[in-house]
């Protein structure tokens, strides 16, 4: 059975398995609340419950029940916490590609998505890749600490944020860490080994779940839809066949 049909807050098997990486990651840094907890049990329930993914799940997923014993295992990997993070990048990247090549076919199928995007972006050697990072993503960051402040703006009657502006500043707030760290290892030539990680992947991530959660607000929904489309420039998997259905979404009223 599919991930996304067990837990429908999830898009499908790839936003399921990121949710459940994410998960991992906040653990190795010491997070252990009940609610952290109870989503690693569940998310491992699924997974293991499910022939595609079963095989593919990192070891220590399958061995441990909670987060409370998989401290030894964690400390097992370095004694420091980004060296963990990496690891648990490292091991979940078997599962992954198989939801993104799952997820792939069905763009195709639905066809979104058929054409290669290195055909309009001119991102179409590592070199190039390089130069993208380095010239557009100091300018998405920028754009992306511009839209922050301006949905923690109080709004004109003094209402807080609406639920979807808050979500949108969480995976905003993300994005923005996740696109420093590629910009350092570009800057210290290890981009590429920082993309095989899994960095990008949870990038594309970020980006798509915050303009989803903007979708009903026009304004910031076009501004995300331009750090999206900076992003694909960039040469960003997952994200040049998403854009279609942004601009779909913005032929509003």
């Amino acid at each position: 059975m599919p991930l996304e049909l067990i837990d429908t807050k999830f898009e499908n098997d790839l936003d399921a398995l990121l949710h459940f990486q994410d998960v991992l990651l906040k653990a190795v840094e010491g997070a252990r609340d009940d609610e952290l907890n109870r989503e690693f049990q569940v998310l491992r329930k699924m997974m293991l419950a499910d022939s595609t993914y079963k095989q593919a799940i990192p070891p220590f997923v399958r061995r441990y029940r909670d987060l409370g014993s998989l401290w030894p295992a964690f400390k097992s990997f370095s004694p420091q916490w980004e060296p963990r993070r990496v690891e648990v990048r490292k091991q979940f990247e078997p599962a992954l590609k198989i939801a993104e090549r799952a997820e792939l076919f069905v763009t195709n199928e639905l066809g979104a998505s058929g054409y290669d995007s290195t055909a309009w972006t001119g991102v179409s050697t590592p070199t190039d890749r390089i130069k993208a990072v380095k010239t557009l993503i100091p300018v998405t960051l920028l754009a992306i600490e511009q839209l922050i402040a301006s949905l923690e703006a109080p709004n004109h009657n003094g209402a807080p944020p609406l639920d979807g502006a808050k979500e949108a500043i969480e995976q905003l707030r993300a994005l923005h860490s996740a696109l420093g760290k590629l910009l350092a290892a570009a800057d210290e030539g290890k981009i590429f080994d920082t993309l095989n990680d899994g960095l990008a992947t949870e990038v594309a991530r970020y980006a798509k779940r915050a303009a989803k959660a903007l979708r009903d607000d026009p304004i910031p929904y076009a501004f995300s839809a331009m750090i999206l489309a900076v992003m694909s420039a960039c040469g960003f998997g997952n994200i040049a066949g998403w854009l279609a259905g942004v601009a779909i979404n913005m032929k509003r009223k």
